[in-house]
């Protein structure tokens, strides 16, 4: 593996280690706010660290991304579809089983909260898949 110093490369490594830092700092600030046991301020400390998350991802993989496929051409437009079948059976097996949960055991969520989450679950599982399958068929 040859080390790539164009700047597309570095602006995604940068990109990559700024949103690892924020996430980092929003993680540090949820276990402040639970040791405080200052709940009202968990949903404030968690939008750090889904964007942090976010922006790192993408940057992760648009490094990854060799470029050599045409967009719109038939096999990548099969792979995002079966990606995102998938990424939409997870989504809402995460939200029946979230919700049987806090049915079941009468617990107090706040689910405005848990569909945020659950929708990045979603979509880092949707980026994820579509990764995986492209790259699946690549080796083919």
């Amino acid at each position: 593996m040859e080390f790539r110093t164009d700047k597309y490369f570095l602006v995604n490594l940068s990109l990559i280690i700024v949103g690892l830092a924020l996430a980092t700092s929003g993680i540090i600030n949820i276990f402040r706010n639970i040791s405080d046991g200052n709940p009202e301020s968990l949903l404030r400390a968690i939008f750090p660290v889904l964007i942090g998350l976010g922006v790192s991802m993408s940057s992760f993989f648009r490094i990854l991304n060799s470029g050599t496929g045409v967009v719109g051409d038939e096999r990548t437009r099969k792979v995002a579809k079966i990606a995102g079948l998938y990424a939409f059976l997870i989504l809402l097996g995460l939200l029946v089983a979230s919700a049987s949960i806090a049915g079941a055991l009468q617990l107090d969520i706040n689910f405005s909260l848990a569909v945020i989450v659950i929708s990045y679950i979603g979509i880092f599982s949707w980026g994820i898949l579509t990764f995986y399958f492209n790259r699946k068929g690549d080796l083919e």
